[in-house]
């Protein structure tokens, strides 16, 4: 079960003061089962649109209630945010815990078939994000913060990409939309990815699949475990113009109000060279 002694991480470079422990077998157990659910619908669902012109499907509300009725079974003093219809539930004045739910990031591959889709769930303590976990059922990977500090990936450690701006094989991972507002430098020789899951980009960012991501029109739901992810790899995740991100101000107005830039620090400082907005 989830244990909520502290420990103290005092690693050099390692933003994160402390880390909650917790039963990562537990977590993996839940997301997985989350997983089986989401998998029934898989090809034979008809999306809506919801009013922020993004797909909602019945495996989304499926696996978000299927989560939320555990969360809230096994760890009842938490809160919990999740994506579909705003679900926000304040913790308990003994705990200043949250759970982010995202049911189903990448709900239109999801749709159309494509295996880049997942289920992600972060954890903060009070306004920090300490835990991320993301599983994609089709490919069977799944990435989570560990305890002491570290970023796994099927249980293995996972590090990230050593910066090198020259490199020609560098993978840039962008939003589906993303010429529409942004233009990339002709300098740069690497490649330019969309997978269609903008938490399954910050993984392989952050456990070194990838270089960096560009994330558009998302909300603290799409952003909260990939957040702690990077932090566990000396990562960063800062608006475009370089700003920090303010859970604080997420936790009032869930929208994220600018383009965000993730990976390696070096990595980021160098690609605000390569991007201008149209």
């Amino acid at each position: 079960m989830f244990s909520l002694t502290k420990l103290r991480f005092d690693t050099p470079g390692v933003s994160i003061e402390y880390l909650m422990l917790y039963d990562i077998s537990l977590i993996e157990e839940l997301l997985k089962s989350a997983g089986k659910i989401a998998l029934k619908y898989c090809g034979n669902v008809t999306p809506s649109w919801k009013e922020n012109q993004t797909y909602v499907t019945e495996a989304d509300l499926a696996v978000q209630h299927y989560l939320k009725t555990e969360f809230e079974r096994r760890f009842p003093d938490d809160g919990i945010i999740a994506e579909e219809q705003e679900l926000a539930k304040d913790p308990s004045p003994s705990s200043d815990k949250r759970w982010i739910i995202d049911p189903i990031d990448g709900t239109a591959s999801f749709v159309w078939g494509f295996p880049i889709w997942g289920i992600s769930l972060g954890l903060l303590e009070g306004v920090k994000p300490v835990g991320g976990f993301f599983y994609i059922p089709m490919t069977g990977e799944f990435f989570a913060t560990m305890p002491d500090g570290t970023l796994s990936k099927n249980g293995r450690i996972a590090w990230m990409r050593t910066p090198d701006p020259s490199y020609r094989e560098a993978v840039f991972l962008v939003d589906g939309r993303f010429n529409k507002w942004f233009s990339l430098d002709p300098a740069y020789e690497g490649k330019v990815r969309s997978l269609g899951s903008s938490v399954a980009q910050q993984c392989y960012v952050a456990s070194g699949s990838a270089d960096i991501v560009l994330l558009l029109d998302i909300h603290i739901w799409d952003i909260a475990a990939g957040y702690a992810m990077l932090q566990a790899n000396h990562g960063i995740m800062e608006y475009f113009d370089g700003r920090p991100i303010s859970f604080q101000d997420l936790l009032v107005n869930t929208k994220v109000p600018d383009a965000i830039l993730a990976g390696h620090p070096e990595t980021v400082k160098h690609f605000r060279t390569l991007l201008s907005r149209r």
